[in-house]
């Protein structure tokens, strides 16, 4: 999961709450009972407050080939279909308090829940062309920790404080879904590269003004 936080803040003198931008690239790994491992991308947009917490929406994209056509009996597709394709279209709100930010890595906990839609195709096998279609409401939460590894700079070489990693883990659980046959409780992982916004602002801003 890439992510990335803008340093120009919004600071409210009646209240002393001070807003940053946040954004992240969000790709997921998800262990479910009837498929395995399923890999879905997503981007996460927000804001940070107070540097303690971040607020925010998101939206999560899955595009899977399913292992067993049969699946589709009783969803108004047809048992000779060839092969099923499944999507997965997923709206969410989060919050993401941190435990604890140190200079060199920084942790937190990450709440969700949403809207979202399972949609199932199915080519004909005797045709070769689509031969229904099948769009079911879900309603998902989820509970995740979320771990920052930052770089120094290395031999004093600013960018190297501009990357870093970041490592997820979690469970995600579905509160309400119209298609019962598909089940996406189950635990994920993340472990991806991650880009901090606020480190490349703030060298930039203090080579503009000449501080060390």
């Amino acid at each position: 999961m890439g992510q990335g936080h803008a340093q120009e803040p919004i600071h409210t003198k009646q209240t002393g709450i001070t807003i940053k931008p946040t954004t992240d690239f969000d790709q997921r790994f998800y262990y479910v009972p009837e498929g395995g491992r399923q890999n879905v991308w997503g981007y996460r947009a927000g804001i940070l407050i107070n540097d303690k917490y971040k607020l925010g929406i998101g939206g999560y994209y899955m595009n899977r080939l399913a292992d067993k056509p049969l699946t589709a009996l009783g969803s108004g597709l047809k048992a000779n279909a060839l092969a099923l394709r499944r999507q997965l279209y997923l709206g969410t709100v989060y919050y993401e308090p941190y435990l604890l930010r140190k200079t060199l890595w920084e942790s937190s906990l990450v709440f969700e829940t949403g809207y979202g839609r399972t949609v199932t195709t199915s080519p004909d096998k005797t045709t070769n062309t689509m031969d229904a279609k099948r769009n079911a409401l879900l309603v998902p939460v989820g509970i995740g920790l979320s771990v920052n590894i930052k770089l120094p700079a290395i031999f004093r070489v600013q960018c190297f404080r501009w990357v870093g990693i970041n490592a997820m883990a979690g469970y995600r659980g579905i509160l309400y879904q119209q298609e019962k046959q598909y089940k996406y409780n189950g635990f994920y992982w993340s472990l991806g590269g991650a880009i901090f916004l606020d480190r490349i602002l703030e060298d930039w801003r203090k080579r503009k003004t000449g501080r060390p």
